[in-house]
């Protein structure tokens, strides 16, 4: 089997990126466990086609570097009560560290949001949050942004369905 090796990033200690390679070994239990996270390390190794040793070796060494951070349940949000997903933008009022820090220590925090992005361009970070309801999401907006001191403009956009892409590693 050709060693077709890639690069994954990892954050060292100072915050600068670096990059080690995945052999072909390291793509495939990447990529079956993005598919079942679940698999339990005998039917792994058999995916793969290793021994159940190496794969749990592999696995431990792919988490020490950072390539895999953690595990995690996929929940369908409708079924628990939180079937209006939805992005908000958001722009400071200014962009000063003791602002960002403000909103970052806050805002992410909250139990609706899913994902927060810092972004470039004309908002400063976008939000995914998931709530009951169409009431829900507006007091929601209202209580916890455009109150918000920092916070000086929000524009809000109604998911209609989330199609999730591609997680492992790129070809």
């Amino acid at each position: 089997m050709a060693s077709a090796t890639k690069n994954v990033r990892r954050e060292q200690p100072q915050g600068h990126p670096s990059f080690e390679p995945l052999d072909a070994v390291d793509r495939q239990i990447i990529d079956t466990l993005v598919a079942d996270a679940r698999i339990t390390n005998r039917d792994l190794a058999d995916a793969v086609g290793i021994a159940p040793s190496t794969a749990l070796m592999r696995t431990r060494a792919l988490m020490e570097r950072g390539a895999i951070e953690g595990f995690e349940a996929k929940l369908n949000l409708s079924s628990i009560g939180r079937s209006v997903q939805a992005l908000i933008a958001v722009r400071l009022r200014a962009h000063n560290r003791d602002e960002i820090d403000t909103f970052t220590a806050r805002v992410p925090l909250l139990p609706e949001v899913l994902s927060t992005f810092h972004t470039s361009g004309s908002v400063d970070y976008l939000l995914h949050i998931a709530v009951r309801d169409t009431d829900a999401l507006r007091d929601w907006v209202l209580d916890n942004l455009t109150t918000d001191p920092v916070v000086g403009h929000t524009e809000t956009t109604l998911v209609f369905k989330h199609i999730p892409g591609h997680t492992g590693p790129l070809d």
